[in-house]
């Protein structure tokens, strides 16, 4: 694996979930992965952002020309675009920005987020299922933030309405555990 696309949250959030994002981006880019993501300062993928490049990494910021965010943040007219980052990507809009990320990453990972973030897992395992991409969506449930999630797909896969959901999506307890099954799976391909 050489790059990951990063899906969470643009709201502050708590305290554990910013020092979550930055601690993930600093292992990332200390383990010499790429990392693709939606190319705000703001929230969480603010924090993610500081760790890539706190770990010397490679950071990727995809971002919608003239894209403001949230309601809240849009009504304050400041510019919420990530200028330090390794590389910047500019597309047309949000359905646009998955698609970029998609196509610079090997697989993606689901931190704690809101609506957003969950369209983009979503769009990401339609568009596995349908068969646009093979790849992988490691979503990280610390906490049990996304406990609900994985009953629900638990769910959906008993009662007959998905199939192979766990080549799609895997869910991970830890970062340890991501890290764990992705020197796995690149000692496996040598």
């Amino acid at each position: 694996m050489k790059s990951v696309a990063v899906y969470l949250g643009s709201a502050a959030a708590a305290a554990k979930w910013r020092s979550l994002a930055y601690d993930f981006g600093k292992r990332l880019a200390e383990g010499g992965i790429k990392v693709v993501y939606g190319g705000a300062d703001v929230g969480t993928m603010a924090s993610l952002a500081d760790g890539v490049l706190a770990g010397n990494g490679h950071l990727t910021g995809v971002f919608p020309v003239g894209f403001g965010g949230k309601r809240e943040v849009a009504a304050q007219h400041r510019n919420i675009l990530r200028n330090d980052v390794t590389e910047k990507v500019e597309v047309l809009d949000l359905s646009e920005r998955k698609t970029m990320m998609r196509l610079l990453s090997d697989c993606c990972v689901i931190l704690p987020g809101s609506f957003g973030t969950m369209d983009e897992l979503f769009c990401y395992a339609v568009e596995n299922e349908v068969g646009i991409h093979d790849k992988k969506a490691y979503i990280l449930n610390i906490d049990g933030y996304y406990d609900g999630l994985e009953m629900q797909v638990n769910t959906m896969k008993k009662e007959g309405f998905i199939a192979g959901i766990s080549s799609i999506m895997v869910f991970v307890h830890s970062v340890e555990e991501f890290f764990r099954i992705m020197e796995d799976s690149s000692t496996s391909s040598r």
